[in-house]
Order: C-alpha cells, then structure tokens, then sequence
C-alpha cells in the first residue's frame, strides 16, 4: 500500500520536482558564475583606476621636476609645493607597480579592495615589467633630488632631462595596461550578460514547463497554492525577522511578518510610507540617503549587488529605543532590499528589517576587549623597564593590603549601622588612593585605572552618607580585579626571569627610593592638564630612617606631589599673565631635625589655598550649614581640608585630585606615625607643607578632633 502511494506521488509530481531541480540548479550556477564574473569586473576596475593614477601622477611628477628647474634658473629656491607633489607623486607611481607586480593595495589607499595578482593577462604583466624599467632609473635621480637638502640645479636637470626621455614610453605603456584590461572587463561583461540571459532562458524554459505541467493538474495545483498560501502566512506570523514589500513611491505592501512592529517599536500598517517611518528614527541625512538608494534599486542600470555597499540603514542606529520595561537604551536595525522584479522592471523591495542591537554590542565589546588586550600588553611591557624588585615590593604591598580590606568586608558584613560603614569606606577610600598613587607613580597604569574605578565607586557611597551592607558587596568585585591584575603583573615577571630575576639587581639609596617615578608621575599629570612644571629634589638625612618611615614619608610626599601639579601650578597662561615663570616649581627638601627626627618640607609657587575657597567649598558639600560655615574661624576652615570628601577642585571626576582623600590620607599617615605637620600659604604666591616623622619606633599618636602637633600659617 505504502508503495502504491510512492508511486502516485512520483507520477504526479515527478515533473514538477525535475523542474524545480533545474530551476535550483540554474539559479545556483547563475549565482556563482555571475559573484565570480562580478569580482572579476570589480578587480579590473580597480587596476584601470590605479593605472589611470598611475600615468597621471607620472605626469605630475615631471611638471614639478620642470616647475624646480625653471625656479632654479629665476634663482629661486624650488618651493615646498613642488617637493611635496614631487615626492607623494614618485612614491604614488613606485607603489603602484609593486601592486602591479605582486598584487595587495596601496599604502595611500588601506580601505580599496586588494587586487589578486593571478588574475593579471599576461600583456598586463608585460606593460608592467617594461614600465617599472623605464622607471627605476628616473625614480633614482629622483631620490637623488629628495635627499639633498638643496639639489644641486645639475642634479634637477639630469632628472627632467631622464624624464623627458621615458615620459612618453612609459604612458604608452600605461595606455597598455589600461587598454589589457578594459579588454578584460569588456570579455567579462559580455560573458556575465550571457550567463545572466542564459539563466534567465532557461529558468523561463523550465517555467513553461512547470505551467504546461501545473494546467494538466489544475485541481492538485489549486490545492497546493491554498497550501503554499497558508503557509506563507504562518512564516510571516512566526518569522522573527520583519519582512515586508516596498513599492517604487516607497509605499509598504499588504503583506508583513507579524513581528515587524515589535522590532520597528512603532505601528506598521500596510499603505504607510516607509521614509514618513523612518523619519523620527533616524537622522535626516540618513533619511535623504535611504531616498536616494531605494531610487537606485528601482532603477534599471544599477546592478544590486553592486550598490549593496552604500546601504544607508545597514545596522543604522535608531531612536526611541527601549529594554521592553520603559527604559531608554540604544538600538541598531538592519535592513536588507533585495529587488522583486517583473520582466526587466523592478516592482517592488524586498525589505528584511532584524534587530542588530545585540550583535553591534557584540562587536563594540569585542574591539573594546581588544583595546584592553593591547593596552594591557603595553602595560606590561612598562613594568620591564622598572626595577622589578621596586615592583615586586608594591605587588606585595598591594597584596598586603588588599586582604586587609577584604578582612575588613569580611568582618562588618555581620555588623548593621551606616556610621560604622561610612569610617570603613573612608578608611578603604585611604589605602585605595594610596595604591592608586603608587601605581601611578611606578607607571603600572592597569593597576591606577583599577584603583580610580574602585575609587569612583567609593565616592558614591561616601557622599551618599549612609551605607548599608548591601553596598559593600560591590568592593569585592573591586578586589577581585585588582587581586587578578596584581597577580597577573607578577606571574609575568615570574615568566620573563623563570622564576628568578636575571637582571642584576638595581642599588638604590633611600632617596631614590623615596622619589622613585615621582618625575614621571608630574610630567603626566601637568602634561593631561596643560601645565609646566619643574621638580627640585634637595634629599638629605634619608640614610637613617628606617623602612616603615621612609614608606609613610613616600607615600605622603606622592599626595603632596598629586596636590601641588593638579590644584597648586597655574597654567603657563595664568602663570604668565601673573609675571611668574612658565614652568611652576615644586621643590621637595628632607633634613635631619634632631631630636631623631625626619623632616620632609614640598614647597610649590603656585596659586595658594584661599580660605574662601575653602569655607565655598565647605558650603557647596552639603556636610555644614551656611551659618556654620560662617561661625568657623580661618584656621578651623583650612583644617577642613583634611577632612574625607572636602576637596576644592572643580572637576571631581579627575584621576589624580578632586576625591577628597588625598589630605585625609597625608593627616591619617601622620598621626599614624606619631609625627606633626604644618602648612604655610599664602594666595597667589605659594604652598608649603612640613612633616616631621620620628626615625625611631614610635607610638602612634591618639586619634583627636584635632590631630598632632598642626600649625598654620597665612
């Protein structure tokens, strides 16, 4: 019975099967043969372009040969125009028949197409070898006239004389080649235009055939067309692509997927005009463009594959995009026209619309993955030009610290109460900078990018005023990137020396030690803030001064540092209107204070702290009342600055000051080391800070309202 069935169908569709078999099959060999044709046509394109240039920039290049001998005869010198057109016009010739030669692109034109050398004639390649003959020779006096600073009138001379021989050789030659492969393109367009007719009489052969069989069954092809209908609805109710038709005035048809609106985000109805759509959602160049290609593919001459390149809302980014909850996010679209043609006219579009948000995200990721692949690389490679002992001792350092803070996550995560959490974030937002500034300082720019998202997070949370446990689950996400790229830094060192450092190792003194990149770290930030600035190290006394000190000492001298460049030195501009040298100063001193102590004195000429800066800043913080504000006295106002979150900067996104922290941290490593400090300043002219540290194990001093030993100056 089951055979009996396989039979009947074979006899009654068998015809139809064979034709669209032959119609598959002509359709899959008209497509190849016409994309290979295409890329032919398209390579030959480009080399009667180039050759085109090519005798173009030849000619040029005797003009300005002959424009600097006649400057040379009027005793002028040849002028800077000639020598540009000269050389960009010799290396323009140079460089072409090299991709004559061996195929690829130019240097001048990195987005062309490359050419394929196997698809050159051989009388191309003959023009080419006799052309680039011709032209070595003159291309070598021609070098000669570039090198000298001022070419001899002989040496021009022999140029233009050598180029006036092989001139005319050398552009019947490019007539040549222009010629090889416009016969070359011509044999290809007529061959595709075959190709494309003889499909094309085929498929209507096997058309008629299909009629002649589909009229012997007229009934079983009513059928199947209620079928084919029935499921063309049900693709277009479960398509998840938008489709639908577009006449030539750019109306849509009756027929669309159900899923068009939701990927529009807008209503679509049949009769609507797709550029009156379009027009809230994208921008009015864009629209003009979309006008001015859909003329294009209604046209007759225009090839579609051919203009394929110039679709205008190929992942167009749209407005009045949404995630579905309401909130606004940016959206790509993709639209794809191919041509629904009647005869040798084209009736209607065929328009594809998907939703390319996620796969633009996608690549911007990817790029941006790429962009952080390289930079860390780079990064990398700067920690080789340290002494790796240096940064081996702040990989330690930043482990030491890092589990520190993660010890002091772990053991609040079961207290409750924003005060307790606001002193913890205060106190992280202290070690953080610290890192960031040594990370800074020692140029490992992977670790300071870390440190300032950690820092910027914890911004949020200190100006906020009330933390809850809940925000603290972010830090270590924190940590764990700055864990990795710790990590990360020394398993390279461990890879470059196997294990043990080959480099001998670098003997420094304690001054070194203390200033270490501090020269690098200025340059930068006074470079991204368009500044000058000079450092003075005057550094004595540092011999005796034990480790513990000598790191509280750099550590606070960094902040200082931070502090002088980005808010002390005055622009070159404003430090010249103010008859002050261009470059601003920063001078650190260090001497042996008795008593076994060590002072560090960091002096800058810049702009001073003005106390109503201070008290405006005070104010705009929101942490005191104008009144109490007011009710400070000059020297309650300026110790206010080291306070957590006080900062009189005006850009407080900056990466290296405006945060607040950097006095509060200078205060903390003070008290921390038993020591006194104190400032001099006066506006316009200057800022002076004096730490003094014991040399000698100390006991840190109590914590006070007030601090240690603090004396200020105006």
């Amino acid at each position: 019975m089951q055979t009996e069935q396989s039979r009947s169908f074979w006899s009654r569709y068998a015809a139809i099967v064979v034709a669209v078999a032959i119609s598959l099959l002509i359709a899959v060999v008209t497509t190849v043969v016409s994309v290979r044709l295409n890329t032919e046509i398209a390579q030959r394109v480009i080399m009667r372009d180039l050759a085109g240039t090519e005798r173009t920039s030849t000619q040029l290049v005797l003009r300005a040969l002959m424009t600097m001998e006649r400057d040379q005869k009027d005793g002028k010198a040849p002028s800077a125009q000639s020598l540009q057109m000269l050389r960009e016009r010799s290396e323009r010739v140079s460089h072409t028949i090299v991709v004559f030669r061996d195929g690829g692109r130019l240097p001048e034109e990195p987005a062309r197409q490359p050419l394929d050398n196997t698809r050159y004639s051989p009388e191309f390649i003959a023009a080419n070898e006799q052309a680039d003959k011709l032209w070595r020779p003159w291309q070598e006096r021609i070098q000669r006239v570039l090198d000298a600073p001022e070419a001899p009138a002989a040496v021009v001379s022999e140029a233009v004389a050598h180029g006036l021989n092989v001139v005319e050789p050398m552009l019947k030659l490019y007539g040549e080649e222009i010629d090889a492969v416009q016969r070359r393109t011509e044999e290809n367009t007529r061959t595709l235009e075959q190709v494309q007719y003889g499909g094309a009489l085929a498929l209507l052969l096997n058309f008629l055939f299909t009629v002649f069989v589909a009229l012997r069954r007229l009934r079983a092809g009513d059928r199947a067309v209620a079928r084919s209908s029935k499921q063309t609805l049900d693709i277009l109710a479960t398509v998840k692509e938008g489709l639908f038709l577009v006449t030539g005035d750019f109306v849509i048809g009756d027929r669309m997927s159900q899923s068009l609106p939701q990927i529009m985000q807008r209503r679509v109805e049949p009769g609507m005009n797709l550029i009156e759509l379009m027009r809230p959602m994208v921008s009015a160049q864009t629209l003009e463009a979309t006008r001015d290609y859909l003329g294009l593919l209604f046209g007759k001459r225009v090839k579609e594959n051919l203009v394929a390149s110039l679709n205008p809302l190929s992942e167009v980014p749209v407005a009045g995009g949404s995630d579905g909850r309401g909130q606004a996010q940016p959206r790509y679209l993709n639209f794809q026209f191919n041509r629904v043609q009647e005869g040798d006219d084209t009736v209607h579009l065929l328009v594809t619309v998907s939703d390319a948000t996620e796969r633009v995200r996608l690549t911007q990721e990817i790029a941006a993955a790429k962009t952080r692949t390289r930079e860390e690389m780079e990064s990398l490679l700067r920690v080789l030009s340290r002494d790796s002992s240096e940064v081996r001792f702040f990989l330690h350092r930043i482990g030491v610290v890092l589990e520190r803070i993660n010890d002091d996550l772990r053991q609040a995560a079961g207290r409750r109460g924003g005060t307790d959490y606001v002193e913890l974030v205060n106190a992280i937002f202290r070690d953080v900078h610290s890192l960031k500034s040594e990370a800074a300082a020692l140029n490992l720019e992977m670790l300071e990018a870390l440190a300032h998202n950690f820092e910027v997070d914890l911004i949020s949370l200190r100006d906020r005023g009330e933390v809850e446990g809940g925000d603290m689950v972010k830090m270590t996400v924190h940590l764990d990137d700055m864990f990795e790229c710790a990590t990360t830094i020394r398993e390279f060192l461990d890879r470059i020396s196997g294990g043990n450092d080959a480099r001998a190792p670098v003997v420094v003194t304690p001054a070194q030690r203390l200033v270490e990149g501090w020269a690098g770290l200025a340059e930068r930030i006074a470079r991204e803030q368009g500044k000058q600035v000079q450092l003075q190290m005057q550094l004595d006394g540092l011999e005796r001064v034990p480790a513990d000190t000598l790191a509280a000492l750099r550590a606070i001298g960094l902040q200082l540092l931070r502090n002088a460049v980005a808010h002390g030195i005055e622009p070159a501009q404003e430090r010249s209107a103010l008859d002050k040298p261009a470059a601003g100063s920063i001078v650190f001193r260090s001497a042996d204070a008795g008593s076994r102590q060590i002072e560090l004195s960091v002096r800058d000429d810049g702009r001073g702290i003005d106390v109503a800066r201070v008290r405006a800043a005070l104010a705009g913080s929101g942490r005191y009342t104008p009144e109490q504000v007011q009710a400070l006295s000059d020297r309650d106002a300026m110790m206010k600055i080291f306070e957590p979150g006080v900062s009189t900067a005006a850009d407080s996104g900056d990466r290296d000051a405006g945060h607040g922290v950097g006095m509060d941290l200078v205060m903390k490593q003070v008290r921390a080391m038993a020591g006194t400090i104190s400032m001099s300043t006066k506006v316009g002219a200057y800022t002076e800070f004096r730490i003094r540290l014991p040399v000698a194990e100390a006991k840190p001093a109590a914590a006070t309202a007030e601090g240690g030993d603090f004396q200020l100056t105006f």
